[in-house]
């Protein structure tokens, strides 16, 4: 293969793929719930009486959950293949979804809902579409990613407007029922066309002198993964990161409500996270292509940290809100691309799906914690005050790790695992 034509061969010899994990992705887990649950949680809290804590805390069950059975669906998508892995759980997540339509009050059946929509949507995470992208792109993985990842960021958008529309004509419960719908009806002819097959799979990352041996992969075992000094200061970065620019973003209507934002401003102003989320995605992977990803990192988080900083304040303007609503969602947009394109940097490929499950899973714990314990703060002291400030001080902290990590290797190429 030519270095010079390499990197724009590798956007159109995959360029089904990057289209079908980028709209997988967008309708996954558990960008599906993160990103609606906001809208549906004073809904509930209404009919129901349950508190913001109670309502998120179905985010952090699912936290638990990928953080207990990621790892082992990453090992799988490493053996198996992406394909029919994302397929299978693109329906469990689906259905697991629309039972949220069947809430009766009772709080263990709504956490049975999240359980079941957790459980068997683990392999339509970013798990197995950010570990299709790694193997099949080498020299433009960033912004492969970043578009992929971006599909978080296309959910935002679309599952706001279609909830805020249809809420009023069809009832919060069919709705939900819609929104279930989509994985199954879109999502799985998606990947079937999409993904190649286990046989036809690519590792782009695999010099020429290297193709007589397809089955070659560079990286280090899980063993040698999980003794480096690279693998730990991932986890110690992106631990904090997790639950501190997670924790926002779901609550971001009551908090921008705390801060005397108009109603019809939250609208407007939460309806374009999307969009920041979608540019963080784009831009960062274009930046991390091209610049030493953990500086680019470095930048967004001290960004995200002056945004949490604004948002703590008694009272802002839209202008200032917009500012802070827009650094906390491009930082977000650019975590779980740039926490794939870390791990296939400094660990390589050849245990990706292993290694990628246990550190998305600590991710997820903190993603998914982060929500409810800024909703619990907000029901103890009425404002968002103080948890907005830890956040602040957690995003500044989680910089010295990420920039710990040096230079990138270089890895031979092996036999896989």
């Amino acid at each position: 293969m030519n270095e010079v034509t390499a990197p724009a061969s590798e956007l159109r010899q995959n360029w089904k793929l990057l289209v079908a994990a980028t709209l997988c992705a967008a309708m996954g887990m558990p960008t599906l719930a993160l990103f609606s649950i906001g809208i549906f949680a004073p809904i509930f809290a209404k009919a129901f009486g349950w508190s913001f804590a109670a309502i998120m805390g179905g985010l952090a069950l699912s936290s638990v959950l990928i953080l207990l059975v990621g790892p082992i669906v990453g090992r799988r998508v490493d053996r198996y293949g992406s394909r029919g892995i994302g397929a299978i759980s693109l329906a469990g997540l689906g259905i697991g979804y629309a039972s949220f339509a069947l809430a009766t009050g009772s709080i263990v059946q709504y956490y049975l809902s999240w359980f079941c929509f957790a459980l068997f949507g683990m392999g339509a995470t970013a798990i197995t579409f950010s570990h299709a992208i790694s193997r099949n792109f080498s020299r433009q993985r960033g912004i492969a990613l970043g578009i992929t990842l971006s599909g978080s960021g296309l959910c935002a958008i679309l599952v706001k407007l279609f909830a805020n529309w249809a809420i009023d004509p069809l009832g919060w419960r069919m709705t939900m029922v819609a929104i279930g719908a989509v994985p199954i009806v879109v999502g799985i002819p998606l990947i079937l066309w999409g993904f190649p097959r286990r046989s036809e799979g690519a590792v782009a990352s695999v010099p020429e002198s290297a193709v007589s041996a397809p089955a070659a992969l560079p990286g280090m075992t899980r063993g040698e993964a999980f003794q480096s000094r690279a693998f730990w200061l991932i986890a110690l970065g992106f631990t904090p990161i997790a639950f501190a620019n997670g924790a926002p973003l779901p609550n971001m209507e009551n908090i921008l409500q705390a801060v005397s934002v108009g109603p019809e401003d939250v609208v407007r102003i939460t309806s374009l996270m999307g969009g920041f989320i979608l540019i963080g995605r784009i831009a960062g992977g274009w930046l991390i292509d091209h610049f030493w990803a953990p500086a680019v990192a470095a930048v967004l988080l001290l960004l995200a940290s002056a945004g949490c900083m604004l948002l703590a304040q008694d009272q802002i303007t839209h202008v200032q809100a917009m500012i802070a609503v827009a650094a906390l969602s491009a930082a977000a947009g650019m975590e779980y691309d740039l926490l794939a394109f870390l791990i296939a940097r400094y660990i390589g490929v050849r245990s990706y799906g292993a290694v990628y499950g246990i550190l998305f899973g600590l991710f997820a714990i903190g993603a998914g914690g982060g929500p409810a314990l800024l909703g619990r703060a907000f029901d103890l002291a009425g404002n968002y005050a103080i948890g907005l400030i830890c956040c602040a001080i957690a995003l500044a902290v989680a910089i010295v790790p990420i920039l710990l990590l040096g230079r990138y290797p270089v890895f031979e190429t092996v036999a896989p695992e």
